[in-house]
Parts: C-alpha cells; structure tokens; sequence
C-alpha cells in the first residue's frame, strides 16, 4: 500500500525518498551538525529500522555525515526497491532486495541479522533492540567494537532495564523512544494516526476485490473500537478513532490510565466485556500474547483484529492455529481465521496485517513530519553516544538534546518558542525559596 510515483522501480524508489528527505528539515538540520563537529566521520553505523524511504532518508544523512552506514530490515519490513536503491546509493544493505516466499524469510532474517553485526558496527540505532539482544545472547563478538546504541521504540526499551538490572547489559543504550521529541509525537500522534488510516483503508477500499465484497466491510464511522493499552500509542489510536466517528471503549489495567482515558471522554472496561460487542479490536500494547488464543476464539465472527506498532505474536495465533483454526486471505492485509469444523458459508475473524503492525507492514507508515522529529533525536543521540564516553545502561536522552531538537522543528515550521528571561531561576521558580508568604515581619 506503498506511495507510488508511477515510475520504474529503481526510479520510483529514488524519487520517493528525496521526496521523504525534503520533508525532513529537522534531520538535515541535526545531520549537518554532526558534520561539521566530524562526530560520526569514518564511524561505522549500522541502522536497524522498517526499511522504506524516511528511514532510508536517514540513512543518506548519516552518510553525508561522514559515517560508514548499513541498514538491517526483516523481510515483512522492507521495500525491496527502497532497499537496492540504497545499495546503489554506497550504503551496506542487510535487507531483502528482491521478494522473499513466506516459508523463507525466517532464515533470510536471521542470515542478515547476524550479517550486519558481523559488519562491526560502532554505534547503532535499534529498533525492538532486537539487535542488541542478538548480540548479547549469540554474537558476543559484535560487543567488542560496539560503542552504543539508540532504540527506537517502548517494546525495545522494556527489555533493556530488564538486562541492566540483571546487570546483562554490556553496552549504553539511550533509550530515543523516552525522548519528549518522540514518545509525544510519533507514539502518540504519528502512531495514532497511521493504524487508524490504515485500517480504515483495509475495511473500506476503495477497490474491493468481489471476494471482500462477499461480507459486508464498513467504514470507522459509527463502528464499535476496542483500544487495549492506554499508553501514548493507544490514546493516539482512540484519539483519531473517535475524530472519525468511531465509539471506543478502552481496556487498561493500570487503573490511573483507565481513568484517564474516561476523562479523555472513552469508555473503559474490561477486556472481555470491551470485545464482546467490537467491530474492530486494536492492540496498543507492544505485549506478547495481548490478545491470546483465548480472547480471539471468543470474538464474534466478523471482528476485525489489528495490532499498532506491535512485536511479534502480540496475537495469540499461534495458539489459534494449535487448535485447529484455519486462516484464508480474503484480499491483500485482510486474513479470514475460522475455527475448526465451521462451514464455508460461516464467517469467522478478520486479522488484518497477518497480526503485525498496521501501520508499516499494511499501510505507509507514520506521516514524515512526526519521524522526522524521531530521526533528528535519533542523531542527537549518536551524537552524544560518539562524543562522551557512557557507562553500560539505558540513559535518558538530555533535556538539551530535546530541546536542540525541537527548536530545530520550531525553526523549520517557521515558530519559536518563547526564550528563557535573564537570570531566570533554577527549575523556573518564580521567586527566591527564601521569600514566602508566611515569613515574619521586618
């Protein structure tokens, strides 16, 4: 469901990511930085992320920074034509460049995983931090030369403090998904924004093939959303939801955010409860087996089941095709998963982008305003990671990185942000702690 240009492949690819890179102006901004500071100059870094044209765009600014770069992508992904185009373009490619048959990708992901790391990268952007557990676990190797990495996203991070409170984690990690630059756009907004459409282009295309059309498929207006997980990306998800006419209910366990949600102006309950009505289940969660064999066999038939952003198997369909259940492709992204001993006339559950990400793996991904934000604070972190010397563990990103990040942004989008007064006190206090209101006389 790519953007297309109408052009060749080769062509296509190359006209779609200069036109990502001319709409990420914060990136230029952070990667020309690091040229002139020379901070990634003969640095060898290796950049694990979907692979299509922003993050390719990435990739050629760190190249124009001086940095020696590879890319890793797994075959579910990548755009093979995004992918040779980079090859063209000098960067080391561990990504497929021609299709892949289903049956082969686990063995081609794994072949190219391990290849990137024997590359020897010093500094690494991960995504999942499924790289770094790689090497922690089989390619200790690769730990030797590696300076630091950057992860992207929350269900990497969770991971990490887990290996650095085991104290298994051997290398810093600055956790890029915490950063304000991030989590409060392109969770929340680009996340958001991104599953909503692109469900709503599976349910209701405007070219349904006869064999979707068999079955009623509706649009969000006036359809029942259940949201499970109220972190940045599930309000995202309810958020743009509600605003295209869809009635959502919310499922979380942490009872502020339940709350929180209900002031937000959704319903919350639990999930049983919230499922048994949907038309359309999201998880938000980034969790394994969010919604197990269990929760899914009890939809009703119909139902249509999606995962935003995600990790692997946060459906529990490999516990579905355990019992028996049978999956059928109705049209591109859309799956039909039936239980056993149903008849060919009754309709089962409808899981959308084989139980991956929406947004990436079926639709185009988050819009390049908001990564473009995500990449510029992905260099800031490089940045700091090539410069300063930092122990093992997951570091914050710095106030000031967030800052030089979105006053880039504010700049690009021709605002400002109000400066700091003179002398303004620490931590913003209005007044001197010594001056109160109670404070005696004379």
């Amino acid at each position: 469901m790519a953007l297309r240009t109408g052009l060749e492949p080769e062509a296509d690819a190359e006209a779609r990511i200069a036109w990502a890179a001319l709409g990420m102006p914060v990136t230029a901004a952070l990667a020309a930085e690091l040229a002139e500071r020379r901070s990634v100059a003969g640095t060898r870094v290796a950049v694990s992320l979907v692979l299509e044209p922003k993050t390719s765009a990435l990739a050629l600014a760190l190249q124009r920074a001086g940095a020696e770069v590879a890319v890793f992508s797994a075959v579910s992904e990548t755009d093979p034509s995004v992918a040779r185009a980079l090859a063209a373009g000098g960067v080391r490619v561990f990504a497929p460049q021609t299709q892949v048959a289903a049956h082969e990708a686990a063995a081609v992901d794994a072949e190219h995983a391990a290849g990137v790391l024997d590359w020897r990268p010093q500094l690494l952007v991960d995504d999942g931090s499924h790289l770094i557990r790689l090497a922690h676990s089989e390619r200790p190797e690769a730990l030797s030369g590696l300076r630091g990495s950057s992860e992207e996203t929350t269900s990497g991070v969770r991971p990490l403090h887990e290996m650095a409170a085991a104290g298994e984690l051997r290398l810093p990690v600055i956790a890029v998904n915490d950063a304000r630059t991030k989590t409060d756009f392109d969770n929340r907004v680009g996340t958001g924004q991104s599953c909503v459409l692109a469900v709503a282009d599976l349910l209701d295309p405007d070219d349904a093939p006869p064999l979707v059309l068999e079955r009623p498929l509706v649009p969000v207006a006036g359809t029942s959303w259940t949201v499970v997980g109220y972190g940045p990306v599930g309000e995202g998800v309810a958020r743009f939801a509600a605003a295209l006419g869809a009635r959502v209910t919310v499922v979380e366990r942490d009872a502020v955010r339940a709350l929180s949600a209900v002031h937000d102006g959704f319903a919350a309950a639990p999930l049983a409860e919230a499922c048994a009505s949907a038309d359309v289940v999201i998880s938000a969660t980034g969790v394994w087996h969010t919604l197990d064999g269990a929760v899914l066999a009890a939809l009703r038939p119909g139902t249509a089941v999606a995962v935003a952003g995600g990790i692997d198997d946060e459906l529990g369909l490999d516990e579905l095709g355990a019992a028996g259940w049978m999956a059928r492709e109705l049209a591109p992204g859309i799956a039909e998963w039936s239980e056993p001993g149903s008849e060919a006339t009754e309709h089962g559950i409808l899981v959308l982008a084989d139980g991956g990400g929406v947004n990436y793996t079926a639709g185009e991904g988050n819009p390049i305003e908001v990564m473009d934000l995500s990449f510029a604070t992905q260099l800031a972190a490089l940045d700091r990671l090539a410069r300063a010397e930092l122990e093992p563990g997951v570091h914050a990103i710095e106030t000031a990185d967030e800052l030089r990040v979105a006053a880039a942004a504010l700049a690009a989008r021709g605002d400002g942000a109000d400066p700091a007064p003179v002398g303004a006190r620490p931590g913003g206090a209005a007044q001197p702690w010594r001056v109160h209101r109670y404070r005696s006389a004379g």
